[in-house]
């Protein structure tokens, strides 16, 4: 085999190994997800790395659930953390679950993006997001990086925007996600 024909595969190889398509089982490896919320006086962001998640895509579709714990998020301030925990109901809604949904694409390469419905459960209400953006990167192996931001508003949830010196905070309140997904066999999905 001469030179180049080595070159040539070894340049070649890794998108070949990426070129897998994302039907199967997949498992949330880790995450960040961090919340942005603005007041006129400062800007609060709220970060956990606590989500656990699953998911399948089959020739009809694709079906994930991403859960985070309310209380494994951190804005650096203790007292600014309990009392989101009081307005978001933490008590009584421990966890903020996330069903997502989409068609499974066409491709067998991994799409640029995805549209996916989301219907998100947080403080006690399920809110329906159509057509949210995930922004897809394929890494070595057999993972996946999702990265995108959420819309939430507050209002949608039934939680009146907390006040800082009589002005409350913006009802919007995105929620950025950078999440890695490994795919794996359906024995080792629990």
């Amino acid at each position: 085999m001469n030179i180049f024909k080595i070159i040539f595969l070894l340049v070649l190889f890794p998108a070949f190994t990426l070129a897998s398509d994302l039907k199967g089982h997949w498992v949330l490896e880790k995450s960040e997800l961090d919340y942005k919320v603005t007041h006129p006086l400062h800007h609060v962001v709220g970060k956990s790395t606590a989500a656990r998640g699953k998911g399948s895509c089959s020739d009809a579709g694709c079906q994930f659930i991403v859960a985070v714990p309310v209380k494994t998020f951190d804005s650096g301030d203790g007292n600014r953390d309990t009392h989101m925990l009081q307005i978001t109901k933490g008590a009584d809604n421990p966890l903020i679950a996330v069903n997502v949904e989409f068609p499974t694409p066409a491709s067998k390469a991994f799409p640029k993006e995805i549209f996916a419905n989301l219907e998100i459960q947080f403080a006690g209400k399920k809110v329906k997001y159509p057509k949210v953006k995930l922004v897809v990167v394929p890494l070595e192996g057999s993972q996946v990086q999702i990265t995108s931001v959420i819309p939430l508003s507050l209002k949608d949830f039934g939680i009146s925007p907390p006040s800082l010196l009589g002005v409350p905070i913006e009802d919007l309140v995105p929620v950025q996600l950078d999440m890695t997904w490994k795919k794996v066999e359906a024995s080792e999905v629990q």
